[in-house]
């Protein structure tokens, strides 16, 4: 008899409403304070004699809050849904852009907060923003694979 006939149904690795809710949560206030910071930075008329625009500091602030929230999180789904997936060949492409897409943006990030060279911090910053503009879409990619995946053929 094939042995294929003899598997065990596949667990399923979607993290539970909890994990997502704080994953939707950690990935919104990211998203949202990076955005007030491009706004602000780029967009909005500065106030006279100001360096920079006030909205700048508290979006920063903001935003290095909710990476802290957005650790625990990755943390949280490392074992149950990131290893559990690998482990099962479970919508890998989308996968691995977005887990290299988080890692991107944490070394990234951490080298605008460490990196004195302004140069390299110019580089840095595209990639940062360019990133964290581009996870909200991966995201929705590797939610859509997943949810299609879950529909009965």
């Amino acid at each position: 008899m094939a042995e294929h006939l003899h598997a065990r149904p596949r667990k399923s690795v979607r993290p539970g409403r909890q994990q997502r809710g704080m994953n939707y949560l950690a990935s919104g206030l990211l998203l949202g304070s990076g955005a007030l910071w491009l706004v602000a930075h780029y967009l909005l008329p500065l106030p006279e004699f100001a360096a920079r625009h006030p909205l700048e500091p508290w979006a920063m602030r903001v935003h290095g809050a909710a990476v802290l929230l957005a650790m625990l999180v990755l943390g949280s789904l490392w074992t149950p849904h990131l290893q559990a997936a690998w482990k099962q060949r479970r919508h890998l492409g989308t996968g691995l852009v977005l887990g290299g897409s988080w890692l991107a943006l944490a070394l990234s990030g951490y080298g605008l907060y460490y990196v004195a060279d302004e140069d390299l911090r110019a580089s840095l910053s595209l990639v940062h923003w360019g990133w964290g503009l581009a996870l909200p879409v991966l995201l929705g990619l590797h939610l859509v694979q997943a949810q299609r995946a879950r529909r009965p053929a």
